[in-house]
């Protein structure tokens, strides 16, 4: 009878461990397949820059941005209307709204004026973004103020914008 128990129990034993073996992999694989409303990852993003007042379109460019756990982003432009170098990567943050929607709020460093007659002066550019997130597409709204090294703000902008989740390429078997 004692050998009886101890092989039951055992098998229980085994059954248990390896149920909570498997539900660490079926939990996990389920996490990283089911990304709807999640905003955490990289995205390739084309914005399309609007007069804030006419909602007359300028044009567009891409923009890679990466949102991190815990709530940090990083942003890198590919706008024409500044000269190579003129702008820093932008760093911020980013936090949950609702639902499938987050804000973020970031700036770029201006390194140094346009030659005349241009826009831009030396200071910040602070970027305030609204995400909506549908599985891995996006959508944006958002406005942009410049702001002088005085702290002036001397243009203000807006965007819409539509991204794609990076993701890794599918490996080619040769």
């Amino acid at each position: 009878m004692n050998s009886k128990l101890r092989s039951t129990s055992a098998v229980v034993i085994a059954l248990v461990l390896m149920g909570a073996f498997a539900q660490s992999f079926v939990g996990d694989a389920a996490a990283h397949s089911n990304r709807d409303g999640r905003l955490q990852g990289t995205w390739r993003v084309q914005i399309t820059p609007t007069n804030c007042q006419t909602g007359a379109p300028q044009p567009s460019f891409p923009m890679l941005l990466s949102f991190h756990r815990g709530g940090t982003l990083t942003e890198v432009i590919g706008s024409p209307a500044f000269l190579p170098g003129q702008r820093s990567i932008g760093l911020g943050v980013w936090s949950h709204a609702r639902g499938n929607a987050y804000k973020g709020v970031w700036e770029g460093l201006m390194l140094f004026d346009s030659p005349a007659p241009g826009v831009f002066k030396r200071g910040v550019q602070r970027l305030q973004f609204d995400f909506e997130v549908y599985g891995d597409q996006l959508t944006i709204a958002s406005t942009s103020q410049f702001i002088d090294i005085n702290g002036n703000v001397y243009a203000s902008t807006c965007a819409s914008g539509t991204g794609t989740r990076f993701e890794e390429a599918a490996e080619d078997e040769d």
